[in-house]
């Protein structure tokens, strides 16, 4: 049909001259952003998605760059943790050198005069030591773990030979509250056998050296139960405090065995007291690599052993003809300032005397708190009553084993949580310890109480077992420092990655493909003068209707 008031061929042109435009202005915003998707008509989904992405990407960066800042925080602290080590060192320097005869008491106050301004110093750089305005090294970094961190119920030194003090299944308990919303529950956790295997340094050639019983074995039964407990157990040395030297009338050839190594002795009668603890030290401390014994001037007449590391130790030697007081040995009966148990020495290794080093446990999660009536508890089964005040309960076997009862000793801990992720549960934590006057790391020699100082032979020997307590103790927190900074630098590694990968992704998604944009913005410019050019026709057509009026 011949009409003139519809056209439908320009209307169908008109059409699609509109949609070759539409598609050629969608090309042209593409180009022009250097995005697929410039509003959520052009693919809903798509933003959603390439949205939540820009918002996990920042995250991610942001995550990288707290780790990084989380290493250099804990590089400050580290730093610092090394000047405090160098000190000890020097601190044990002083004490070893005060330990010697040679020196008087006025020359032995000269040394002290340096230990004392060095611990002043520790302290120092405990409380002032700082990273973005706030101290780092006195515990009170952080949010406060606020779980006691040390117990005031060590295992005394134990003589093995008369009190075996072994750890069977059940001997130990121990109790852990956690509280949540403001209701408590304890927990039961018995401590498993404690057994020789686990006691590779201590020596049996001494019948009565039982290794099960060791200082070392019963830290290890404590340990095997930390994930459940929070408590970690450490053995500390072993020592026999002798108080008498004496030189014989004749002289003597002898052996003195150190945990079953033989040292020669010439025991001269043209020695004096002083020249034979000196040459009885000097040759124990010859071996001390093989038996693992250290000896010092008691200051009391008479020598001090200890071990290096928590092991037993024996002693016995192989003449009827001397006893203890020739080799400066001799104890008087134990009391609560001498180490206890050791009255003397054996002339054969059967009925050598074997004294077991002592065990300190301390709690080291702040979710899990030690019962601050009952630190240790023996079988308390269903009976436990943790309002109980009285801490003799229920400690028998405790004794038996050398442990003191007593409560929890808190302590200043700093707990910093780095955020290492877009989630809220993607943290990173170190617990900072205190390196402050009171604190765990050093405070057993820079508090009142430790009263630390070189100026006896007696107190320079206690100084040099309490630097190294104090030098493990910064050894283990810098190596968990360590190992924090070193998980962070794979955290950054592996953020990095995960960012780059999603931006990769997120690019897939969002960016505009210019080689299909560009194609697309030619095809549809073309459309468009196709579309014009037939339009004109279409409009021109309607003129044949003239030709049927004329």
């Amino acid at each position: 049909m011949t009409v003139i008031n519809t056209n439908i061929k320009a209307l169908y042109t008109q059409g699609a001259l509109k949609i070759s435009q539409r598609e050629s202005r969608v090309a042209m915003q593409q180009l022009s952003t250097g995005k697929r998707i410039n509003s959520a008509k052009d693919d809903a989904a798509g933003l959603a998605i390439a949205a939540r992405m820009t918002q996990n990407i920042q995250s991610l960066n942001q995550s990288v760059r707290n780790a990084g800042d989380a290493i250099v925080f804990i590089q400050t602290a580290e730093g610092a943790t090394n000047d405090i080590t160098s000190m000890l060192q020097r601190m044990s320097e002083l004490a070893v050198q005060a330990a010697n005869a040679t020196y008087s008491t006025d020359q032995r106050g000269y040394l002290d005069q340096e230990f004392q301004q060095l611990k002043q110093e520790i302290v120092r750089i405990a409380e002032t030591h700082q990273w973005n305005g706030f101290p780092i090294l006195n515990g009170k970094a952080g949010i406060p773990v606020g779980a006691p961190t040390t117990t005031t119920a060590p295992r005394a030194p134990v003589e093995v030979g008369t009190n075996p003090s072994t750890l069977a299944t059940g001997d130990l308990s121990i109790v852990t509250s956690r509280t949540t919303a403001g209701v408590t529950t304890y927990t039961t956790t018995g401590i498993p056998e404690a057994l020789a295997e686990d006691d590779a340094l201590s020596n049996g050639t001494a019948s009565t050296s039982k290794k099960e019983a060791s200082a070392i074995a019963i830290a290890a039964a404590i340990n095997k139960e930390t994930a459940a407990t929070g408590v970690t157990a450490k053995a500390n040395s072993a020592i026999i405090a002798g108080a008498k030297t004496t030189v014989g009338a004749t002289n003597v050839q002898s052996t003195l065995y150190i945990n079953g190594t033989a040292i020669p002795m010439s025991l001269s009668t043209g020695q004096t007291a002083v020249e034979r603890r000196q040459y009885v030290m000097d040759a124990i401390n010859a071996k001390t690599a093989t038996h693992g014994v250290t000896a010092g001037d008691a200051g009391t007449g008479g020598l001090t052993l200890s071990t290096v590391d928590g092991r037993n130790l024996s002693v016995w030697y192989d003449d009827s003809a001397v006893d203890a007081s020739d080799f400066g040995l001799a104890m008087n009966t134990p009391t609560a300032t001498n180490p206890p148990g050791v009255t003397g020495m054996a002339s054969a290794a059967a009925a050598a005397t074997t004294v077991a080093g002592s065990v300190i446990a301390s709690t080291v999660y702040g979710t899990v708190t030690m019962s601050s009536s009952n630190t240790f508890t023996v079988n308390p089964g269903s009976t436990f009553d943790p309002g109980n005040t009285d801490p003799t309960t229920d400690f028998t076997k405790v004794r038996d084993l050398g442990f003191t009862p007593g409560p929890v000793t808190s302590q200043n801990i700093g707990r910093l949580s780095f955020q290492v992720g877009p989630s809220p549960d993607q943290i990173i934590t170190i617990d900072m310890a205190d390196y402050g006057k009171n604190g765990q790391i050093t405070g057993g020699l820079t508090s009142d109480t430790a009263q630390a100082n070189v100026s006896t032979v007696a107190s320079a020997n206690d100084v040099i077992q309490k630097v190294n307590v104090a030098l493990d103790a910064v050894a283990t927190s810098r190596s968990t420092m360590g190992a924090v900074m070193n998980r962070l630098q794979h955290v950054v590694d592996n953020l990095t990655n995960v960012s780059l990968n999603e931006e990769a992704s997120r690019s897939q998604i969002e960016d505009a493909d210019y080689a299909a944009a560009s194609t697309e913005l030619a095809r549809t410019q073309i459309m468009q003068q196709a579309a014009t050019a037939v339009l004109a026709q279409a409009n021109t057509d309607m003129q044949t209707v003239m030709k049927l009026l004329q």
